[in-house]
């Protein structure tokens, strides 16, 4: 679905078993870079999009599963008159920031659009962690996941201690895109094929209480967040005429037969078509989904942790990175007792009765993280004029789908906000990605102007098309949860809710709890064919430690970073300053030991194998790594310490 929690996209018939089918090379050998890897940064439109089309135009996805992927990705050629007009790359401040402690308040280096109302500096503050405590419940991360269970929690009396590596909603949340539907991702025909018409069925009852549940928060705590009831539109990726689109129609129809079948208002309408498309592609026709709703997640997020603050059985403490969850002691049939104790990077100790892992990706090594993959999903802000389109949340049926809605700008204008264009992470070129959507956008929404932002996001895809809420594989007192699926606010939401019912000892039978259980076994036995194809793709992922990115690090331009991977020694991440100053760390990371990538866009360095990602100072923003990229010099040294605040 739509960039969530961190939210990013995939609609797709047997989705998991069709990407793994296909074969990518990797990114040096399809394509002749400069010395900056895959940077277009601040390049006009016109070169961007001929160098999209070198990039895309000779991909094609040729799964035999599902004729929606036998076409090849849209191609695009530096011809469009619009893109003359406005720059792609919008403005400086959708780049890399240039605070030294960027990295702290958000995951990428660009910004989302939800900076424009709630800037970084708007967020509540919280202090390190400086002592060992106690507590009922212990919440890592601060998220949507986070602190929605800590509310739920709190709101039952518990005593809730929150951790957090970096700044609160440094995360996925902050970088989503904003969808709050139980319009699922993966679509409730496939979702039925795993789980059943009942599994179905508590998927999108349970998904639309958390829809409801968010709206039902903000009017109780009097938050202003843009919450409202909107129409979502699923249409073809194809337009009418097209020999592929009658057969996309179909599946709508079918989506729609099944959706309506599970209860939801759901309804389909060959006439649709969105207000304000004007622009000369025709898609109309498409599935209804009523009663959806949207929302501005980080000014909601704040109004949470702003009530969270007042209440004296709630702490929190940022920038206090947890190492290990384990639980200790020994309770069997009553008797004895077992407890959870946290250690943070510092040397602190946490003691609770239950811990909760919101951290997007559990902090572990295998187990459910090899039934989840890995994905980046882009998004653009761009500005349309006040009442020029349809509010509605909208989806293409590709499998590297177009979301859309709207979000305030000014008096004068609203936001746009489009996203797409997911791959694997670190398995693919990154900033071309924006070209592909401001073409898509403005093909269709010529009254478009100019872009303000531009970032993406990560996206946690469960084998089984769930996502996993509960007790983590062999714990009785560590919760967990991931594989949001892209529908990550709803999915964080409804976590709270499940997670505060089973610490509270409810006894009576939550069905819905069953479904998402991270134990479930017939589900995933049923994905297995995907699971292997999976883990072969990610393993092959290893082939990089063969791989270098740069001979030279002065072929590197300043701003810029690279793997150097010299035959005598261990591969190397560099990173380039704008002043041409260079820092090394290890380019092994540390939850795996995969050869990391330079991403351009985020200005990062991303992990292909479990999609761990980290800063160009090396710090660790996404899981399942804990640990930092450990510095090879005395400059990556000094960056870290200046990152975090402690220099």
């Amino acid at each position: 679905m739509a960039l969530s929690t961190l939210s990013l996209s995939t609609r797709t018939t047997a989705r998991a078993i069709q990407r793994n089918l296909i074969t990518k090379q990797p990114t040096a050998s399809r394509l002749s870079l400069p010395a900056c890897g895959d940077v277009i940064g601040p390049l006009t439109a016109p070169f961007a999009t001929a160098y999209m089309h070198t990039a895309v135009s000779s991909r094609t996805n040729t799964s035999p599963s599902s004729s929606r992927n036998t076409s090849p990705r849209l191609q695009f050629f530096p011809r469009y008159s619009q893109v003359n007009k406005f720059p792609l790359a919008a403005t400086m401040a959708t780049i890399a920031s240039s605070n030294p402690q960027h990295t702290m308040h958000t995951s990428g280096g660009s910004d989302s659009v939800w900076v424009h109302k709630v800037p970084y500096d708007q967020y509540p503050k919280f202090h390190t962690l400086d002592r060992n405590l106690e507590t009922d419940v212990a919440v890592i991360g601060a998220g949507i996941s986070g602190i929605t269970t800590a509310y739920e929690l709190v709101r039952r009396g518990k005593n809730v201690v929150m951790l957090e590596a970096r700044d609160v909603l440094s995360g996925e949340t902050g970088r989503t895109s904003g969808h709050l539907t139980n319009d699922l991702d993966d679509g409730f025909v496939e979702i039925a094929k795993k789980h059943g018409e009942g599994g179905a069925k508590i998927a999108a009852e349970s998904h639309a209480w958390a829809r409801d549940r968010i709206g039902q928060i903000a009017q109780e705590l009097g938050i202003e967040c843009e919450y409202r009831r909107l129409p979502a539109y699923d249409i073809s990726q194809f337009p009418v005429g097209h020999e592929k689109h009658d057969q996309e129609i179909d599946e709508l129809k079918q989506e729609t037969e099944m959706q309506k079948k599970i209860g939801m208002h759901t309804r389909f309408d060959p006439n649709l078509k969105v207000k304000g498309w004007s622009g000369s592609i025709d898609q109309r026709g498409g599935m209804v989904v009523d009663n959806q709703a949207t929302f501005h997640p980080t000014q909601y997020l704040v109004g949470v942790l702003n009530w969270l603050k007042q209440q004296p059985n709630f702490q929190c403490y940022t920038r206090t990175r947890v190492m290990s969850v384990a639980e200790k002691g020994v309770e069997v049939l009553g008797l004895g007792h077992k407890r959870v104790e946290i250690q943070t990077e510092n040397g602190h100790t946490v003691k609770a009765e239950n811990a909760v892992e919101a951290t997007c990706v559990p902090l572990q090594k295998l187990s459910v993280i090899t039934e989840l993959e890995f994905y980046r999903s882009y998004c653009i802000a761009i500005r349309v004029p006040k009442g020029s389109i349809e509010d509605c949340l909208l989806y293409d049926n590709a499998e590297e789908y177009k979301y859309v809605r709207l979000t305030a700008c000014d008096d004068k204008d609203d936001y746009l906000v489009v996203g797409g264009c997911d791959h694997k992470v670190g398995q693919e070129e990154t900033t071309p990605r924006y070209a592909e959507l401001e073409q898509w956008t403005r093909e269709r929404f010529p009254q478009a102007g100019k872009i303000d932002y531009q970032w993406s996001g990560q996206i946690f895809e469960p084998v089984d098309f769930l996502g996993f809420i509960g007790k983590n594989q062999g714990c009785d007192k560590i919760y967990i949860v991931t594989g949001d699926s892209g529908d990550g606010l709803t999915h964080g939401t409804l976590a709270g809710k499940l997670i505060a019912d089973e610490i509270e000892g409810n006894t009576v039978t939550n069905d819905w709890a069953t479904l998402y259980a991270p134990k479930r076994l017939a589900s995933i036995l049923k994905s297995l064919p995907s699971l292997i194809l999976h883990d072969l793709q990610i393993n092959a992922q290893y082939k990089r430690f063969l791989q270098s990115d740069i001979t030279d690090i002065e072929d590197l331009a300043p701003g810029c970073g690279g793997v150097l991977n010299p035959k005598t020694k261990k591969p190397m991440a560099v990173y380039k300053d704008e002043n041409g100053q260079v820092h090394t760390y290890s380019a092994l990371c540390p939850h795996l030991k995969g050869v990391v990538c330079w991403n351009s866009a985020e200005k990062s360095f991303d992990c292909p194998v479990h999609g761990s990602r980290f800063s160009k100072e090396g710090i660790c923003v996404t899981g399942p790594a804990k640990a930092n990229l450990s510095p090879m010099d005395k400059g990556g040294e000094v960056d870290q310490g200046i990152a975090v605040g402690a220099e």
